[in-house]
């Protein structure tokens, strides 16, 4: 008898004041459930662009000029979440601390008004990104907690998927790149990939496909294919990040996993390489014969292109020119009075760091009757580049250069604190990674200074907090 008293208060508690499904998940107004549901489906569209289709995807443009497709969906889902303002008391205390991004942006909203930056409010809105997409981040999770769990890592898994097929397909020669009107730059072309981010977007996608504890079972043959197209990128940045989210899946997956799982990825691995260079052969061969084709075991047994790069001159160049630039950075924050604040956004810190010339050129190239004329730059900076570099390949260095330690500790906090106060919320692995994974890939290139990194960076975030709405609201039993 005791134990079935114990049972009949059960319902009560369900249905209490703070842990109502009814009251959480079932607002009165059958047009918010709609509109919750339309803001969700806005939101995960844009990670399905940014995270599937990469830089080129992202600069898919609008009839509204400057503003982009992918960020028009995930500003749109943001605003439509307002509907599902109910569920904020859910969300932990922590939730607060993304208040300090959105304090910061307006802070210098008002004083970009009162100032206007020397090079214009384009470059401004670039460097504060960050902060503005950040701050997005509870809105998000207000929608992301209808999202099942397994649903999320589906949309990883098939969006690591189309990227890798369109990334090997452009590598081998397959796709042409071509110029295309929807695409608002005249430097990205369609079918164009980073090799940087070409090493998180196949990582996170390994991690996806492999074993969790929902109706999702693990797949090697697919995580070992993945990983050996992110082998065919020459970025060195790209093989870390590749290599670093490959282990911890593996070690995510090793408890419940067997060797028979272990046998499956070689497999993959094995059988992947030799298709591809099998098709690069073929690619090759009909395009320009050699006079001495390689055997497929050679070809093979070729290393990664990033260890060859590496190993090249060309890749100690660049090596060098990096270390250059942090240098000339450092040298700068040292001596500047204003590192605290920074430079502030929309300023050209970074080419006044290297060539100490206050105004930034447009490009570091001039040409005119047919005579080229080199500018001074960054070490890191290319000649052909279609505009002046602005970061300094570092995401710590960057927010120093522009925002100083106040904007580096901001970030910074709301980063670290969800993936350290959330570690005990079922279904953190996937969104943890994602976010180890960016800040990786984002120590070497310029990643979160674009929206195809802080669209799945806020996407992973967002769904941290969800999770705990999902379990305040009884709505998560695993």
């Amino acid at each position: 008898m005791a134990f079935i008293g114990r049972n009949m208060k059960r319902p009560n508690s369900l249905n209490s004041p703070g842990t109502s499904l009814q009251g959480v998940f079932e607002p009165s107004s059958r047009s918010n459930r709609f509109l919750g549901l339309a803001a969700t489906i806005l939101i995960l569209a844009s990670l399905v662009i940014n995270l599937g289709f990469g830089r080129w995807g992202s600069h898919i443009g609008t009839p509204i000029p400057g503003l982009y497709f992918s960020d028009f969906l995930l500003f749109a889902g943001a605003l439509l979440s307002l509907t599902q303002f109910h569920k904020a008391r859910l969300l932990p205390k922590t939730t607060l601390i993304f208040a300090l991004p959105l304090i910061y942006f307006l802070i210098q909203a008002v004083s970009s008004v009162i100032r206007v930056p020397s090079s214009g409010y384009t470059l401004w809105v670039r460097d504060m990104a960050p902060f503005a997409y950040l701050s997005l981040v509870p809105l998000i999770a207000l929608s992301l907690a209808l999202l099942k769990p397994q649903v999320l890592v589906l949309i990883v898994r098939w969006s690591a998927l189309i990227y890798a097929i369109g990334y090997a397909s452009s590598d081998l020669g397959l796709i042409p790149s071509w110029a295309n009107v929807f695409i608002y730059s005249e430097s990205v072309p369609t079918f164009s990939y980073r090799g940087d981010f070409t090493g998180f977007a196949i990582g996170i996608g390994i991690v996806a496909w492999g074993r969790w504890n929902f109706d999702l079972n693990r797949n090697s043959l697919m995580q070992g294919a993945l990983l050996v197209i992110g082998l065919l990128a020459s970025s060195r940045s790209a093989l870390v990040t590749l290599l670093i989210l490959t282990i911890v899946s593996v070690l995510k997956d090793w408890s419940s996993s067997k060797f028979r799982g272990i046998f499956k990825l070689l497999f993959a691995t094995l059988i992947t390489s030799i298709l591809l260079s099998f098709t690069s052969m073929l690619v090759t061969h009909s395009e320009s014969p050699p006079e001495s084709p390689p055997t497929l075991i050679t070809s093979f047994l070729k290393t990664p292109p990033a260890i060859d790069k590496s190993l090249s001159e060309a890749g100690g160049a660049t090596a060098s020119a990096r270390i250059a630039t942090s240098i000339h950075v450092l040298h700068y924050l040292s001596t500047n009075s204003n590192w605290v604040l920074g430079s502030g956004p929309g300023t050209d810190a970074l080419y006044f760091a290297c060539t100490g010339i206050q105004v930034a050129p447009k490009r570091t190239i001039l040409e005119s009757s047919s005579q080229m004329t080199y500018l001074p730059k960054c070490a890191v900076d290319s000649y052909e580049a279609s505009s002046t570099l602005r970061d300094p390949h570092n995401w710590v260095l960057n927010l120093l250069l522009y925002h100083g330690v106040i904007g580096l500790l901001v970030i910074t906090l709301v980063l670290v604190l969800p993936l350290w106060t959330l570690r005990s919320m079922t279904n953190y692995r996937l969104s943890a990674f994602g976010v180890i994974g960016l800040l990786t890939v984002s120590s070497f290139g310029v990643i979160l200074s674009a929206p195809f990194g802080l669209v799945p960076l806020t996407a992973f975030l967002a769904y941290l907090y969800a999770n705990a709405i999902r379990r305040e609201s009884l709505l998560d039993t695993t």
